[in-house]
């Protein structure tokens, strides 16, 4: 099992990493359309790099795939959360 003071740190970098590769494509599609690139975005990284917060955690599945996805789909929505939390800051 994972320290989950490093789960908490994966999970921060892929949002941060999720959110830039995002803001990029942002300017060029409806905000609807960023929405849906950064869960595919998200969720392709987990695959790729088989990060699973819930396995880090300690939580064992049968079906890694699934903790992948969900993983992918939380990072997406958290790097909407840190987005926001930024521009709050620099208001």
């Amino acid at each position: 099992m994972e320290n989950p003071l490093e789960a908490l740190q994966t999970l921060i970098f892929m949002s941060v990493v999720v959110e830039f590769l995002v803001a990029v494509f942002r300017h060029l599609v409806s905000k609807k359309a960023s929405e849906i690139v950064s869960i595919l975005v998200g969720v392709t990284l987990c695959f790729a790099y088989e990060v699973g917060i819930f396995s880090s955690l300690g939580l064992q599945t049968k079906y890694p795939f699934v903790d992948y996805l969900f993983s992918g789909i939380i990072i997406s929505r958290g790097s909407n959360a840190l987005s926001e939390l930024f521009k709050l800051r620099h208001k």
